[in-house]
């Protein structure tokens, strides 16, 4: 096996990138990062109180959509979800949460979850993605496109699996498919979760190509 492949030799060596907790303060701004942020929310530490403030950020109409798609408590877990991500997307861009306007629907060209961006009033863009596991949700913020994957252990093959998924939801909008001009870099890593939530999260984000760009090639789509 190659010593760059993802899932193996060197790749299996690397320490995966940590993921501390969504701050739920809304004063804290995180808008300096330099490529990528990722954010672990726990639902169920969230009081009931701070979660009912939490779905106050969201405006009206949202909740009521959230609200028709998902009723019961998997309702009341999507309408927290999507409050942690407004608040992280208000941080990184120092904009108010109920203002920042997130293009998450299916892609206009292929139908499929990708690329999925959030704009401030100010006109700055950033990408994002989400994936969870009962209780654990893991949000990825980027300055370029970023995708989640997760797979429930079975060996080196959720590692796969996970950085598969990932690799889906990290290409921009309008390409739909992996470029092969070599003007951009895949960066694959692994995700810092706590054994418990018994699972493996991939992160798979791209940069224009540099010689010097810090992570690997992501070599294998098979």
């Amino acid at each position: 096996m190659p010593a760059t492949h993802p899932d193996g030799g060197w790749g299996a060596q690397r320490t995966p990138l940590p993921a501390p907790p969504l701050g739920l303060v809304p004063a804290q701004c995180d808008g300096g990062f330099d490529s990528l942020a990722l954010r672990t929310f726990v639902v169920s530490t969230l009081p009931p109180e701070e979660r009912r403030a939490l779905h106050e950020r969201l405006a009206h109409d949202e909740r009521a959509r959230l609200t028709a798609e998902m009723a019961g408590p998997e309702g009341e877990r999507l309408l927290t979800v999507r409050a942690g991500l407004r608040l992280l997307l208000g941080q990184m861009l120092d904009a108010d949460p109920g203002a920042v306007v997130m293009d998450d629907g299916p892609c206009p060209h292929c139908g499929r979850l990708h690329d999925r961006t959030a704009c401030s009033p100010a006109g700055r863009r950033l990408h994002f993605a989400t994936v969870g596991r009962g209780d654990l949700i893991v949000y990825a913020v980027c300055r370029f496109p970023v995708g989640l994957g997760l797979a429930v252990p079975d060996g080196l093959r959720a590692r796969k699996l996970a950085r598969l998924a990932a690799h889906r939801e990290g290409v921009a909008r309008g390409r739909c498919s992996r470029p092969r001009d070599g003007s951009v870099e895949y960066i694959v890593r692994y995700v810092d979760t706590a054994p418990e939530y018994g699972c493996v999260v991939s992160v798979v984000y791209e940069v224009p190509f540099r010689e010097d760009t810090p992570g690997f090639r992501d070599p294998s789509t098979d």
